[in-house]
């Protein structure tokens, strides 16, 4: 075998063992406290609605008091359910490092995004928001999106 070969063999081989052994190291998961909740109870306190006229957004903010509950029905598979006074609906619930997130589709393909943060969370509340991306087909669309907390109630 010439040198020339033996060589590029050598280099072929440290190549790959140098690629095995560079597996990136994976960061370390903070715990996140929604992980083990079962239910959790969401009030909002204020909002801010846009629509448009003529082409041109308008925004509206105002308060209101509604709440809703969220109940984790099984979180490997991501499945919940949104349980309000009027009706309830199935979501999908998907927990990340700085949080969790219960998304709701309407009849007509409409989303409700509720994002729960753990970061600034005080006396067992999580700062939260709640997204209405809402439209039809006759009219322009109306978002919201609604601001409060939420807790763990089991």
């Amino acid at each position: 075998m010439s040198c020339r070969r033996v060589i590029v063999m050598m280099v072929m081989l440290a190549a790959s063992v140098g690629v095995g052994a560079q597996k990136a190291a994976k960061p370390p998961v903070a715990v996140n406290p929604l992980a083990a909740a079962q239910t959790l109870h969401c009030a909002f306190t204020s909002y801010a609605v846009t629509g448009w006229k003529d082409g041109t957004s308008m925004t509206v903010t105002a308060d209101e008091t509604f709440a809703f509950d969220i109940a984790v029905v099984n979180l490997k598979k991501s499945r919940g359910r949104v349980i309000g006074a009027q009706a309830s609906a199935d979501a999908t619930v998907v927990l990340t490092p700085t949080g969790m997130n219960v998304i709701e589709q309407t009849l007509l393909g409409n989303f409700l995004l509720t994002t729960v943060f753990t970061s600034g969370a005080a006396d067992g509340r999580f700062l939260a928001i709640h997204s209405r991306h809402v439209g039809d087909l006759a009219t322009a669309p109306s978002p919201s999106q609604h601001y409060g907390t939420c807790r763990i109630t089991k």
